[in-house]
This record gives C-alpha cells, sequence and structure tokens, in this order.
C-alpha cells in the first residue's frame, strides 16, 4: 500500500519532497513533506488534492475509506536569490497582460536590473512567441549541476525567460488537473538555475485560480501589477482578481493597476478614440483605492512587434517611454 501511494503521489509533488509516508490499518495515511513555503493554507490544499487523487487511482474507493495527515517542514533555500518577485494579473483574457509583462521586463534590462520572465500560464503559454523563441531553437534547457538536474532559462535581450511552451509543441493542447499544474509550476519556481536576479516578472493567467494560489504558496511575492482595458466586463473580472489578492490568509499587495489599449489615434484629426471607454481604469482605481500607473494606448505597431517576437520598446521611442514611466512608477511603490 505505502509504495502504491508514494508511485501515485510522484505525479503531482516531487520525489525529493516526499520524505515519509505511514499507512495504519490500510485506510490512516501520514505523509511527512519537505516543501519551500510550507503554509497552513498550502497543507489544507494539498490534503484534499492528495485524497482526491488517490481516489482518482482506486488505491482508496471513497472518501470514508482514507483519512489523510500531511506533516510539513520547511525546505532549505535555494540555488538562486531574486530580490523581487512581481507578478502582472488580470481577471480577464485577452487584454494584452503577456505583451505589458514582456515590455516591462524588457523596460527593467535596460534600466541595468538583472531581470527573469516565467511564463505562468500553464494551459496559453505566450511568451514564447512574445520572444520568438522556437523550440527547435531550444537545446540543453535541462542540465545536470552539481549533481543536481536543474532547468536553464532561455535568454532573450537579456532577460532570463522560461515557460512551459519551451517543453510543448506549438498549438499543443496542455490537458492537466490543478495538481499537475501545482507540481509544474512549482519545477518551473524552484527547479531553474535563476542565477542572481533584481527582479522576477511572473505572467499570470486570467482567472483565479490553481496557478494564483499556488505561486502564493511556492514564493513570497512582494506585489500585484494590474493589467485591464477601460471597459466595465473587463473591471468586473479585474475586481475579482484584486478581492482574492486582498483575502487576509493569501494578502499580497496590489503595487497598482495599468490601463492598456487606452486609445486609438484617428488618422485624419489625430484626435484620441476611446474605443473601450475613457477614464474605466482610472475611476476604478480611485474607487477601490488602488494607484494608478499609467496607461498604453492601442497602437499597430504594438501588435505587430508582439506577433514577430520584438518587444516594442526596443524599436519605438514613444512607446518605450510609456512603458519606462510606468515602471518607474512600479518601483516607487515597492519602495
Amino acid at each position: 500500500m505505502k509504495e502504491k501511494i508514494e508511485k501515485a503521489l510522484k505525479n503531482i509533488i516531487e520525489a525529493d519532497s516526499i520524505k515519509k509516508i505511514d499507512v495504519i490499518n490500510n485506510n490512516m495515511v501520514t505523509i511527512y513533506l519537505s516543501l519551500y513555503h510550507p503554509t497552513m493554507h498550502l497543507k489544507k490544499k494539498l490534503t484534499i488534492d492528495i485524497k482526491n487523487y488517490l481516489i482518482e487511482k482506486k488505491i482508496f474507493s471513497n472518501e470514508e475509506n482514507i483519512s489523510i495527515k500531511i506533516e510539513m517542514e520547511a525546505k532549505k533555500n535555494k540555488k538562486y536569490e531574486i530580490k523581487n518577485i512581481i507578478a502582472i494579473a488580470s481577471g480577464k483574457g485577452g487584454v494584452g497582460k503577456s505583451t505589458i509583462a514582456t515590455n516591462i521586463a524588457v523596460s527593467l534590462v535596460k534600466m541595468g536590473f538583472k531581470v527573469g520572465l516565467l511564463d505562468a500560464d500553464i494551459y496559453g503559454p505566450s511568451i514564447p512567441l512574445m520572444f520568438n523563441i522556437e523550440n527547435d531553437s531550444i537545446e540543453n534547457i535541462v542540465v545536470q549541476k552539481n549533481g543536481v538536474i536543474l532547468i536553464t532559462p532561455i535568454i532573450s535581450y537579456e532577460v532570463k525567460i522560461l515557460s512551459i511552451g519551451f517543453f510543448s509543441k506549438y498549438g499543443q493542447a496542455i490537458v492537466w488537473r490543478g495538481p499537475m499544474v501545482t507540481k509544474a509550476l512549482r519545477q518551473l519556481i524552484h527547479e531553474t538555475d535563476w542565477g542572481e536576479l533584481d527582479f522576477l516578472i511572473v505572467d499570470l493567467p486570467p482567472g483565479t485560480g490553481d496557478i494564483h494560489l499556488s505561486l502564493l504558496q511556492e514564493t513570497t511575492l512582494k506585489g500585484i501589477v494590474i493589467v485591464s482595458t477601460s471597459q466595465k466586463i473587463a473591471l468586473s473580472d479585474v475586481n475579482r482578481t484584486i478581492e482574492m489578492f486582498r483575502i487576509k490568509s493569501i494578502y499580497v499587495p496590489i503595487l497598482g493597476i495599468i490601463e492598456n489599449m487606452s486609445y486609438l489615434i484617428m488618422k485624419n484629426s489625430k484626435e484620441k478614440s476611446y474605443f473601450f471607454g475613457k477614464n474605466g481604469v482610472k475611476n476604478f482605481a480611485n474607487e477601490i483605492n488602488i494607484p494608478y500607473l499609467g496607461e498604453i494606448p492601442m497602437l499597430q505597431t504594438i501588435r505587430e512587434h508582439s506577433d514577430i517576437g520584438i518587444p516594442v520598446v526596443l524599436e519605438n521611442k514613444h512607446i518605450r517611454n510609456i512603458f519606462i514611466e510606468i515602471t518607474k512608477n512600479i518601483i516607487k511603490k515597492l519602495l
């Protein structure tokens, strides 16, 4: 029984995190784990995930036939040093979050910082496209260093980049349950040779699901940067995301909100056209008392550069100045 449980758990928990498994009367299971951030919130989630997974694998028939207890200790840190971990989040998809994460990361590099970028959108990784990193060009991404297996980030425009997209074919669907996603994210964070970084920018998926909770459990986030357009439906979803990060048990400071695709410049009149509505994000920020970090216009050149995998801040001075100003605002809020 013990061997079956251990074999099953290796699909959702790293093998070196499982220290011991005790089984009494074939149904009372105590699992001893060594984890980087052993919080009570994580303990509750793991207990549920493990119980459901063991039932799914038919090691136990139902909840009444199994009692799970988890004991956790802190795993000694780390092979790298990251000074600031900042997540880029939005409740709604399609608001340009990955584009902003990419250009903030490159802006930080241009300001003289050592920067990493983690694509935490396991189901829909976009960062490889933003930097035009093709799977065919990736070699030796997993290496052995001092007897330890480590993932090596891909360096592009001086940014250390890691994405689950490096391990799957373009367009390939990733169909994993929550515990598998949690394990993958944990490996991307803790089993990567990040080296020394001033900033690790984490591009989060839309919503408020397993990936968000796992990131909170696996890292010490310095803050969250929210991205939204001005339309009401986007702000409604953003509000849910902000409320999640304000829950006492998982609280993370909101550094501020960025309004993306803020306006169009009309060709003939050169006037600003507010396609998604004017000042929606700014007013929203005032209402819920979070800093307004700035606005990014809806420009064709941003889309074009994203499509060919060149961060627009490298090519367009006007857009570069906008992102530098926003990035400076984020740093001010950190301080």
